[in-house]
């Protein structure tokens, strides 16, 4: 694992090279045989199945999928061994508030993102809603090699945000590219977007992440 740490303008964390390239290959696979479990995404519970012009992607829901057994899960029990690796979990309980909420966390639920085709995106929002189970989220990104899709940066402003756009017009965003096997934690309540995202029709050629929310059940 390798970590680059941001303080500004938000405080987050990078780690590439977060699992080995045997299992990542192994997450990628059991996303794209998954390919039916996909919907269309939801806006904070609502909107289930309904395309807007603020968040047009398609989701997994993986703890429901695999809810009597996480271990066939390749991406479920990676996660798992994971958040009690040493290596990762001292350093995201001893950085910036609200990152290190992490080592007091007792839950966590994933999400599977594909984002592609003719243009997808999800317009600047916040994770966290009426209570403490998303307190920091973790993105991992994975695609196929070579990648076949453009765009999907996801971006970060500590603006306060209104309808999907940030009110402060003078507040320039952090912007990051996804790369494979990559990770971006952050807190929950920190504003952030998926940018225009374009790749073939073809379900394994577009932009997947696992979103996981962390917190305290």
């Amino acid at each position: 694992m390798k970590f680059e740490f941001i303080y500004e303008p938000v405080p987050l964390i990078i780690i590439r090279d977060i699992f080995t390239k045997k299992e990542n290959k192994e997450i990628f696979a059991e996303a794209v045989k998954n390919k039916k479990m996909f919907v269309e995404a939801s806006i904070g519970g609502v909107s289930e199945g309904k395309k807007t012009d603020f968040r047009n992607n398609k989701v997994a829901f993986y703890d429901s999928l695999y809810n009597n057994d996480r271990s066939k899960s390749k991406l479920l029990s990676k996660l798992d061994v994971l958040f009690s690796t040493p290596e990762f979990i001292e350093p995201i309980g001893s950085s910036s508030y609200p990152i290190n909420k992490f080592s007091q966390s007792n839950y966590h639920e994933t999400q599977v993102s594909r984002y592609g085709d003719e243009g997808q995106l999800y317009k600047y929002h916040i994770d966290a809603f009426d209570n403490n189970k998303r307190q920091v989220t973790m993105v991992y990104y994975f695609n196929e090699e070579p990648k076949k899709y453009k765009g999907g940066e996801i971006l970060f402003t500590k603006s306060p945000i209104y309808k999907g756009q940030p009110m402060d017009k003078r507040e320039k965003p952090l912007i990051i590219t996804p790369e494979n096997n990559m990770a971006v934690i952050f807190g929950a309540k920190t504003a952030h977007m998926v940018r225009d995202t374009k790749s073939p029709k073809t379900f394994s050629k577009g932009r997947f992440s696992m979103n996981c929310w962390i917190g305290i059940k």
